[in-house]
C-alpha cells in the first residue's frame, strides 16, 4: 500500500537514444529485515528526476528518495527485504532450513 508517492519528471522529447546504465550501487543491512541502498546511474532521456515514495504492507516496503538532473541520478532506499502475504496480511516466512534438508 502506498502512503506518499510523488514524482516529478521532464524529458527530452528529441532523446531517440533511450539509454540506461547503472554507475554503481552500495547497499548494507540495518537490522535483520531491513537493508539500505544508494545506487547512481545514467538515463539519457532525463532532464530532470525527482521522486520521493513511502510505502507499507508491500513486497520490499520502505523509503525511497531519487534525484536526477541531465540524465544522471541518485536514489536512496530503505526497504524491508521481506515479502508481504495479501492473503495472510503478513510478512511471508521463508524456512530455508527445511527446505535444504529436503531438496539436499
Amino acid at each position: 500500500m502506498n502512503i506518499l508517492n510523488i514524482r516529478i519528471e521532464l524529458t527530452n522529447p528529441f532523446d531517440r537514444w533511450d539509454y540506461f546504465n547503472n554507475l554503481g550501487c552500495i547497499s548494507g543491512m540495518i537490522t535483520q529485515f531491513t537493508a539500505w541502498e544508494l545506487e547512481h546511474s545514467y538515463y539519457s532521456p532525463l532532464l530532470f528526476d525527482f521522486e520521493m515514495r513511502w510505502n507499507h504492507r508491500a513486497d520490499h516496503a520502505g523509503f525511497e528518495l531519487g534525484i536526477g538532473l541531465f540524465g544522471y541520478g541518485v536514489s536512496f532506499r530503505i526497504y524491508d527485504t521481506r515479502h508481504w502475504d495479501d492473503y495472510h496480511q503478513q510478512w511471508e516466512e521463508y524456512k530455508f532450513d527445511e527446505y535444504f534438508e529436503i531438496n539436499s
